[in-house]
């Protein structure tokens, strides 16, 4: 798909230590894909993406579940060991590093269209909109968990796992114990 290659280009020239990754797998060929969509792309000398062309065998694939792409726009970090590789493992990590750490200068793209105060000001706003979503969904994850853990209890405790662990081998070797004395009872007799 070319407007996928071309907003990966446009974020790996912002990002100019990219293209040096990239540059050592030229010529490979990586499928993108978080269903339904996917797109095939050939890395290029020039450390750049460019749709592949009809019938060319892809090298690496990462799919990534629509779920957990949506995390990854708040944590990028979080993407990488929810995405499922095959093929060509190095490319595929590669791909997936260069693709993780590409920052979106927002504030550069939005200075040529408003000019530099404006752009400056909308990238704050964004900045602190994005703080206060990611404190608020941690806010409602604890609610949600103490809800589960103590009002309607879903989740069992911590405390209570090791107990029913501890619980459980001491039972095991109180059967054991048990089957050596029958052991012994029965050479006995």
């Amino acid at each position: 798909m070319k407007p996928t290659a071309d907003a990966l280009n446009h974020l790996l020239r912002q990002n100019s230590w990219a293209g040096e990754r990239l540059r050592a797998f030229a010529g490979k060929t990586a499928r993108l894909s978080v269903p339904p969509f996917s797109s095939d792309l050939l890395i290029t000398p020039a450390g750049e993406f460019s749709a592949a062309p009809k019938q060319t065998p892809v090298d690496a694939e990462i799919t990534l579940r629509p779920s957990a792409a949506l995390r990854a726009a708040f944590d990028p970090a979080s993407a990488q060991s929810a995405a499922e590789i095959r093929g060509d493992a190095e490319l595929a990590t590669a791909v997936g590093k260069v693709l993780r750490d590409l920052r979106w200068d927002a504030e550069a793209d939005l200075s040529r269209v408003i000019g530099d105060i404006p752009a400056h000001e909308i990238v704050r706003g964004g900045a602190r909109v994005k703080t206060e979503i990611t404190r608020k969904a941690s806010a409602l994850t604890g609610m949600l968990s103490e809800f589960w853990l103590e009002e309607q209890p879903q989740i069992a405790k911590k405390r209570h796992l090791e107990q029913f662990f501890q619980a459980t081998n001491t039972l095991r070797d109180d059967v054991a114990r048990l089957e050596k004395r029958l052991e012994q009872l029965e050479r006995k007799t």
